[in-house]
Order: structure tokens, then C-alpha cells, then sequence
């Protein structure tokens, strides 16, 4: 999971234009299966991304909606953990960006 984290990180910094949607579809299916036991609650709202960017519906106001809620909680979920809380902020950042 560390490579995971560290990989997401590395793609938010380069910003959202850089990452394909078919790497960043696999990317969150990745972490929705690996969360869905441990942090349902982002799992469930990983989902939601996931479907967003998949049926082709999403918008940048809704993206940037489901981006912060994310970002969100996996800054809750990771307090203490500062790879972590990175994640989290950068994943509310790239949601502030597109809203």
C-alpha cells in the first residue's frame, strides 16, 4: 500500500491534467479494494468517483464535489499519518481547482 500511496501522491502533484482516466480509473479501483474493509466510508465515496469518470456524466462541479469529499476523508481517516494527510490534501486541492 505504501507504493499505492506513494504513486497516487506523485500523480495529484503533477495535477490532474497528467493523469490518463483509464490510469486514474485503475488507480482508484486500487484503492477502493483496498480500503473497502478498513474505510468503508471512503471506499463508498471512492466508488462514487469511480462510476462518475466512467459513465461519462461527470462534470467539473460534480468531480470537484466527490474530489473534496475524498480528499475529506481521508485526511479524517489518516490524522497522525502525514503520507496520509498529504494524500487527503492534495486530493482537496485538486477538487478545489476544478470547482
Amino acid at each position: 500500500m505504501a507504493a499505492d500511496l506513494n504513486a497516487t501522491i506523485s500523480a495529484l502533484k503533477s495535477g490532474l491534467t497528467s493523469i490518463p482516466p483509464e490510469a486514474a480509473v485503475k488507480n482508484i479501483e486500487s484503492w477502493e479494494n483496498d480500503l473497502k474493509d478498513a474505510a468503508p466510508e471512503i471506499a463508498s465515496a471512492l466508488g462514487q468517483l469511480k462510476s462518475a469518470l466512467l459513465n461519462g456524466t461527470a462534470t467539473p462541479e460534480s468531480l470537484s464535489q466527490l474530489l473534496t469529499s475524498v480528499g475529506q476523508k481521508t485526511s479524517s481517516a489518516g490524522a497522525g499519518n502525514a503520507q496520509v494527510e498529504e494524500l487527503g490534501s492534495l486530493l482537496s486541492k485538486a477538487g478545489g481547482s476544478l470547482g
